[in-house]
């Protein structure tokens, strides 16, 4: 059965059609509300929230594709949550970078320092370059997919992703540190 079947049904009252665009959205829902704030509670509260929005709503929805409109309000909500706790995204990457580095104790050293200041670099970034690069480099992301969940056309994902790069960059290459060659 198609999304759109399932968003005529689900506006019929067919709880389990409901139930089924829940499991159809949701992962994308929760992994682009959790690049934008880097917060696993807040991002499942935002994310729920969202889908509460949703339903709360559904009976004025129209059309037959519900990825775009729920994404757009999740984004809305996670942006309003950043601006109205003042603050940066605590953690701005999944579990992707805390994966084994490797057997030696020296690769773990290096390892660790590189993602520490790779974490710190991405803290940096404006919360749409943070969102960009997590969804594409390292959620493996599509330019398709991520501009179907920014809502935004494939080129302006990449133009994003090229100027989150070039920040990225100067951000780790930073000043000269005292002393270094």
């Amino acid at each position: 059965m198609g999304e759109a079947e399932l968003i005529r049904r689900a506006k019929a009252g067919d709880r389990n059609a409901a139930g089924a665009l829940c499991e159809l959205h949701w992962r994308a829902v929760y992994a682009l509300v959790y690049a934008r704030l880097g917060d696993r509670t807040e991002a499942e509260d935002v994310t729920q929230d969202a889908f509460s929005r949703l339903w709360g709503a559904f009976g004025r929805f129209e059309g037959d594709r519900l990825g775009p409109y729920l994404r757009t309000i999740a984004l809305n909500l996670a942006r309003n949550r950043l601006r109205d706790a003042g603050r940066h995204p605590h953690e701005p990457l999944p579990e992707v970078l805390h994966a084994d580095p490797g057997p030696s104790v020296e690769q773990e050293v290096v390892t660790e320092e590189t993602r520490r200041e790779l974490l710190d670099a991405l803290r940096q970034l404006a919360p749409e370059h943070r969102e960009v690069l997590t969804l594409r480099l390292l959620d493996g992301r599509s330019v398709a997919e991520v501009a179907e969940m920014l809502t935004r056309t494939p080129e302006a994902v990449r133009a994003l992703q090229y100027r989150a790069l070039q920040h990225l960059r100067a951000v780790v290459q930073g000043p000269a540190r005292v002393g270094e060659v």
